[in-house]
Protein backbone atom coordinates (compact mmCIF):
# COMPACT_ATOMS: atom_id res chain seq x y z
CA UNK A 1 0.00 0.00 0.00
CA UNK A 2 1.61 3.30 -1.01
CA UNK A 3 1.14 6.57 0.65
CA UNK A 4 0.16 9.57 -2.17
CA UNK A 5 0.85 12.87 -1.11
CA UNK A 6 -0.77 15.71 -1.75
CA UNK A 7 0.18 19.59 -2.21
CA UNK A 8 -1.04 20.19 1.11
CA UNK A 9 1.34 17.88 2.65
CA UNK A 10 4.29 19.19 0.92
CA UNK A 11 6.77 21.27 3.04
CA UNK A 12 5.60 25.20 3.04
CA UNK A 13 8.34 27.20 2.10
CA UNK A 14 8.85 30.95 4.35
CA UNK A 15 6.95 33.34 2.53
CA UNK A 16 9.60 35.76 1.02
CA UNK A 17 9.70 39.34 2.57
CA UNK A 18 8.15 42.12 1.65
CA UNK A 19 10.18 45.39 1.16
CA UNK A 20 7.53 46.75 3.80
CA UNK A 21 8.60 44.14 5.61
CA UNK A 22 12.28 44.50 6.02
CA UNK A 23 11.84 48.03 6.42
CA UNK A 24 9.77 47.61 9.26
CA UNK A 25 12.46 44.96 10.67
CA UNK A 26 14.77 47.67 10.14
CA UNK A 27 12.67 50.33 11.77
CA UNK A 28 12.46 48.43 14.84
CA UNK A 29 16.13 47.56 14.89
CA UNK A 30 16.90 51.46 14.66
CA UNK A 31 14.31 51.74 17.73
CA UNK A 32 16.11 49.28 19.69
CA UNK A 33 19.94 50.46 18.96
CA UNK A 34 18.59 53.90 20.19
CA UNK A 35 17.05 53.11 23.07
CA UNK A 36 20.20 50.80 24.13
CA UNK A 37 22.19 53.62 23.63
CA UNK A 38 20.41 56.15 25.97
CA UNK A 39 20.20 53.84 28.62
CA UNK A 40 24.22 53.15 28.14
CA UNK A 41 24.49 57.33 28.34
CA UNK A 42 22.43 57.42 31.45
CA UNK A 43 24.22 54.66 33.08
CA UNK A 44 27.91 56.08 31.89
CA UNK A 45 26.86 59.65 32.63
CA UNK A 46 29.05 61.56 35.05
CA UNK A 47 26.41 61.71 38.30
CA UNK A 48 25.59 58.09 37.71
CA UNK A 49 28.88 56.90 37.72
CA UNK A 50 29.67 59.15 41.05
CA UNK A 51 26.44 57.87 42.85
CA UNK A 52 27.22 54.25 42.24
CA UNK A 53 31.00 54.85 43.36
CA UNK A 54 29.47 55.88 46.84
CA UNK A 55 27.20 53.10 46.94
CA UNK A 56 30.02 50.97 46.55
CA UNK A 57 32.49 52.78 49.08
CA UNK A 58 29.80 53.29 51.36
CA UNK A 59 28.83 49.22 51.16
CA UNK A 60 32.38 48.78 52.14
CA UNK A 61 32.40 49.95 55.47
CA UNK A 62 29.13 48.35 55.73
CA UNK A 63 28.22 44.99 57.18
CA UNK A 64 25.97 42.51 55.58
CA UNK A 65 23.30 43.75 58.55
CA UNK A 66 23.91 46.71 58.23
CA UNK A 67 26.29 48.21 61.12
CA UNK A 68 29.31 50.11 60.33
CA UNK A 69 32.55 47.68 60.41
CA UNK A 70 35.01 49.42 62.59
CA UNK A 71 38.35 47.85 61.05
CA UNK A 72 37.46 48.89 58.11
CA UNK A 73 36.62 52.53 59.30
CA UNK A 74 40.09 52.93 60.87
CA UNK A 75 42.32 51.54 58.20
CA UNK A 76 40.68 54.39 56.34
CA UNK A 77 41.32 56.59 58.80
CA UNK A 78 45.24 55.50 59.42
CA UNK A 79 44.99 55.63 55.29
CA UNK A 80 44.07 59.53 55.26
CA UNK A 81 46.62 60.47 58.87
CA UNK A 82 49.49 58.55 56.70
CA UNK A 83 48.54 60.68 53.48
CA UNK A 84 48.32 64.23 55.82
CA UNK A 85 51.57 63.16 57.35
CA UNK A 86 53.57 62.56 54.48
CA UNK A 87 51.91 65.64 52.79
CA UNK A 88 52.63 67.68 56.10
CA UNK A 89 56.24 66.50 55.71
CA UNK A 90 57.16 66.84 52.35
CA UNK A 91 56.20 70.60 52.40
CA UNK A 92 58.43 71.07 55.81
CA UNK A 93 61.45 70.03 53.52
CA UNK A 94 60.84 72.53 50.85
CA UNK A 95 60.42 75.60 53.21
Amino acid sequence: MAIESSPSDAPKRPAKPTPADLQGEVAAAREDLVASIEELRRQLSPGALAARSGRALGGWFMSESGGVRPERVAVAGAVLLGVVAITALARRRRS
